[in-house]
């Protein structure tokens, strides 16, 4: 599959430079809310053996799951090889991949659950939806989060002077220069949860559930295939 724009940008911000930080990063960054967004998704998909994580990145997700059901098989996937290096380094149990999650190289209907976090708005969504439903068992479960820009205009303020931060920051962290410039940009500009919620309502699923956490920083959707 070619690149697009959305790979582009993830190319750009996730460097080997800045691989072996992203944990402390996604923890100080989010204020720790990132762990209870993990936690939501980890909930959403209790009592499922077989899990595909995607853009499991440096695989905090991935070792949450298995944590939460040591009886689980997780499976995790990323763009990035220097963040599987890490990964690998860190979690060295858990079976990873190099690949789009557009092009996912596994076989129909194997997982009883796929969940992916902050990575559907570096992706084309329709195309993402139908390969992640295409690997899912029947009556499988498949959960979407990342973040949103928040619809309330004091927390759409409170938003801006935030990145405004982050933007004097990088000056000092110049591993993450290019993350903090333009992340607020790819946020605003993304249209991955109305994109989402489209595509799945196209589909012939069970149910669709959205849920918006942290002030409408961030959102979940959880849905399960018929």
């Amino acid at each position: 599959m070619p690149i697009h724009n959305g790979n582009i940008s993830a190319l750009k911000f996730f460097t080997a430079q800045n691989a072996s930080t992203y944990d402390w990063l996604v923890y100080t960054a989010t204020f720790g809310q990132d762990d209870e967004w993990k936690k939501q998704i980890v909930r959403s998909v209790k009592g499922s053996q077989m899990i595909l994580d995607l853009g499991c990145g440096t695989g905090i997700l991935s070792t949450t799951l298995r944590n939460a059901n040591s009886l689980a098989e997780v499976v995790g996937l990323d763009l990035k090889f220097e963040y599987l290096k890490v990964a690998s380094t860190k979690r060295g149990d858990i079976p990873l991949l190099n690949a789009t999650v557009e092009e996912l190289p596994f076989i129909d209907e194997v997982f009883d659950s796929v969940v992916t976090s902050y990575v559907p708005k570096y992706t084309q969504v329709e195309r993402m939806i139908e390969e992640c439903l295409r690997v899912l068992k029947n009556n499988g479960t498949l959960v979407i989060h990342d973040f949103t820009y928040p619809n309330n205009k004091l927390m759409q303020m409170t938003w801006k002077s935030y990145f405004a931060l982050l933007k004097i920051i990088s000056n000092i962290v110049r591993s993450w220069k290019d993350v903090f410039m333009e992340l607020d940009h790819v946020i605003e500009e993304s249209r991955w949860l109305n994109d989402c919620m489209s595509v799945l309502d196209s589909k012939d699923m069970k149910s669709i559930k959205c849920t918006h956490h942290t002030l409408g920083t961030a959102a979940i959707i959880v849905a399960h295939k018929k």
